[in-house]
């Protein structure tokens, strides 16, 4: 059932993972490890992560420590939202802003916006 990823999805989460915030190298270790599932909707799409093998666990206790917005030259936003439960990435939630048709392969990453947990903010 959990399967790797594909190049397309390995492209959304390193768009996802391109900006800096406390703890994404232990992240982005945990996403070197994943198994996914991966199911589409209508207007969403949602991956599943199972992690294989030994993890550090993601030190600290927000939900969703990174938001990406991709902006779309014909349709609204593609919003990414990276969930974490128990100090390991578990989903990956991915979804158009306007709840219409979403197209995992024609999603454009030219244009983001990264909104960072203030929790996980580096410092300046």
């Amino acid at each position: 059932m959990y399967r790797e990823l594909k190049e397309k999805e390995q492209q959304w989460i390193d768009s996802l993972m391109n900006v800096e915030f406390q703890g994404r190298d232990i992240l982005l270790k945990q996403f070197s490890k994943a198994r996914i599932v991966y199911k589409q909707e209508y207007a969403f799409i949602s991956i599943e992560f199972k992690i294989e093998g030994e993890i550090e666990p993601y030190p600290f206790h927000v939900r969703v420590p990174v938001e990406m917005r991709a902006f779309q030259q014909a349709s609204a936003p593609i919003v990414f939202l990276l969930h974490i439960a128990g100090g390991v990435i578990n989903e990956l939630e991915i979804f158009t802003a306007d709840s219409t048709q979403i197209e995992a392969d024609n999603i454009e990453l030219t244009r983001v916006e990264y909104e960072v947990n203030q929790e996980v903010i580096m410092d300046r």
